[in-house]
């Protein structure tokens, strides 16, 4: 996939027991993909990691400020992102996807650019590789989390610990 990303959605779909993850470009094409639980739950692993490795993240030295460190840094990604729209329409879908494509692996790498491949591998022997930025990725992981609850996997998704995040109050005046 060559084109810039405009657009990613998922969706659960009850009578396929799968994620539907939706990717629009800016030339309006879209690609998609069939995600099982056991794909989702592969992805979230790796995303993860891929979060913990950043230097902020790696610098910590208690498990619990990790955890924080990594829940502050999602839900200021998460907060950034626009997630209020409907997924729009493309002008065409992808010739390998105008059928939703079954992944069967996905792999996260670095490209040489520095930018982070999600490639999914498809059961059709095709990949859709998707250049992210952190943040991108941090929202690539919200939907599917949002798709994966919906869908009552019970994969109990998070990044980081949210109950240890601690939000300053504002100092009271007398």
């Amino acid at each position: 996939m060559g084109d810039a990303l405009h657009q990613m959605t998922a969706e659960y779909n009850p009578a396929e027991d799968r994620i539907l993850f939706r990717v629009n470009t800016v030339e309006k094409t879209e690609y998609r993909v069939w995600l099982t639980r056991r794909l989702v739950r592969q992805i979230w692993g790796v995303a993860v990691q891929n979060f913990a490795a950043e230097p902020d993240v790696k610098e910590q030295e208690r498990p619990q400020v990790k955890k924080a460190v990594l829940s502050m840094q999602h839900q200021e990604a998460v907060q950034g992102a626009d997630f209020s729209q409907k997924h729009q329409k493309p002008d065409k879908a992808a010739a390998e996807t105008e059928q939703p494509l079954l992944a069967i692996n996905a792999e996260l790498g670095k490209t040489e650019q520095g930018a982070i491949r999600l490639s999914f591998h498809t059961s059709a022997g095709r990949s859709i590789n998707l250049n992210l930025n952190d943040e991108m990725l941090h929202a690539v992981c919200h939907i599917l989390q949002q798709a994966a609850d919906k869908a009552g996997w019970d994969l109990k998704l998070a990044i980081g610990d949210a109950a240890r995040v601690i939000t300053p109050t504002p100092a009271q005046l007398h």
